[in-house]
């Protein structure tokens, strides 16, 4: 049993707060918003993530995990601090360290003379901050007595899947220079680890920070090649499903990440992209390649509603069911959503919008307001509407009843932007469709 302090409580440091303290650990995670702590005490989840909730209350109940709003207090009797704030993007694009360095200088007035403690870095950070927190933390303990050691363990965690991906790993990567860090993150992780070998990597502080960097860049150019080839397949004819296939059979490509969609959002790609480019730029070195993929990314985004718009002419006065909101499926997060750029493009044409999301609809109406009609049930959205768009695969959406579309559409027309659907059992239901660069039979 270890004593751990997590400093932040939103995706990154809930989850690994809490997936610490249900092995055993005694966890304090700290937030400065009141209210937060207060109804996270209640065992109530601020986040949907599947699963969370529950290990959050066992947690509790077990008494393994409490949250303050006083950083010294989590902080005094902690074996390892763990930075888990947030790092919002600079209107340059580079990552805001303001909640970073906040957080160093309360952890570093925090620590006790004659203890050593490790921080670890949780926060998707560039290198330069690994420099910057140990500066603040010598500046803060100077004279104290207090020793320290500044790791990095950047998290590699999918909304959706965090607490599977926390629990059941691909691999962990520690950036610490001590042996004596080494074992002891070796010692934390050993739950989450002992069914599978080689999980850890153990390398240093700065190559882990830019290990996590690198793994979204590639995995977002993954994602932008699919779906401008599905573009191209658009142009020549050709089935991307098909070519998908071909392309996955490959054993040094896989299938991961290669699906063709309306383009990528959420939390992490887009911002750790621009982050990695300002980085390099303030380093000196040009980068094309990593900016080119949020180009293509963003221009994807346009692709599915302006096809909408192409098949009708023009969509003002058109109503437009959408199905899902949320970037992806399994969760209620809106940021950077491809369907919150095709709604905004289709509004500003002159369409209304019907729409339906399983767990984002309160997080859209603080978005869209009145701009939108937000409903719980699918087929209402549907009701009416010239056309149904497909924006996120949620499992709900994947084996509709045709018959009732077809009741309810007034163009019996469906545009798939996940190509989750079957293209022969929809024409066959006598309901159009238009995929991402899939070819239909003739």
């Amino acid at each position: 049993m270890k004593q751990l302090a997590v400093v932040g409580t939103g995706y990154v440091g809930l989850v690994s707060g809490a997936m610490f303290a249900s092995v055993g650990n005694r966890v304090t995670c700290v937030d400065k918003d009141a209210n937060v702590v207060k109804k996270l005490r209640a065992g109530s989840c601020p986040i949907h993530e599947p699963g969370l909730e529950d290990i959050l209350r066992s947690a509790i109940a077990d008494g393994a995990l409490n949250f303050t709003t006083d950083t010294a207090e989590a902080v005094k009797t902690a074996d390892a601090v763990f930075i888990a704030v947030g790092t919002p993007s600079l209107d340059s694009g580079a990552y805001d360290f303001q909640y970073v360095e906040d957080a160093a200088h309360e952890i570093g007035r925090a620590l006790c003379e004659n203890r050593r403690y490790l921080v670890v870095l949780k926060s998707t950070v560039t290198p330069d901050i690994y420099s910057r927190v140990h500066e603040i933390l010598v500046k803060e303990t100077s004279g104290s007595g207090a020793e320290f050691e500044v790791i990095s363990n950047p998290e590699f965690l999918a909304e959706g899947t965090a607490v599977r991906d926390f629990g059941q790993p691909h691999r962990i990567i520690v950036g610490a220079v001590s042996q004596e860090a080494q074992e002891f993150m070796e010692s934390l992780y050993a739950p989450f680890t002992k069914r599978k070998t080689g999980l850890l990597q153990f390398t240093d502080p700065r190559s882990a920070i830019v290990t996590k960097l690198a793994a979204n860049s590639f995995l977002a150019c993954r994602v932008a090649l699919i779906n401008e080839l599905a573009r191209y397949c658009d142009a020549v004819g050709a089935d991307i499903e098909h070519v998908r296939t071909g392309l996955a059979s490959d054993p040094r490509i896989g299938h991961l990440f290669l699906y063709a969609g309306p383009g990528y959002g959420g939390s992490c790609f887009g911002k750790d992209i621009r982050a990695l480019r300002e980085s390099a730029r303030e380093h000196g070195i040009d980068l094309s390649l990593i900016p080119a993929i949020e180009e293509s990314n963003d221009r994807h985004k346009l692709h599915l509603p302006k096809k909408i718009e192409q098949y009708f002419g023009s969509v003002a006065d058109k109503t437009i069911a959408v199905w899902g909101l949320a970037f992806k499926a399994r969760t209620d997060d809106m940021r950077e959503s491809p369907a919150v750029d095709g709604i905004e493009y289709l509004l500003q044409r002159g369409a209304r919008i019907q729409a339906h999301d399983p767990q984002a609809l309160q997080r859209a109406e603080a978005h869209f307001g009145d701009r939108i009609k937000l409903v719980r049930n699918k087929y209402e959205a549907v009701s009416g509407a010239n056309a149904l768009v497909i924006m996120t695969e949620w499992d709900a959406y994947k084996s509709p009843d045709y018959h009732e579309l077809s009741e309810r559409l007034e163009d019996r027309v469906i545009f798939d932007g996940r190509n989750i659907l079957q293209a022969t059992e929809v024409q066959k239901a006598g309901l159009g469709y238009v995929g991402m660069g899939v070819r239909l039979a003739t």
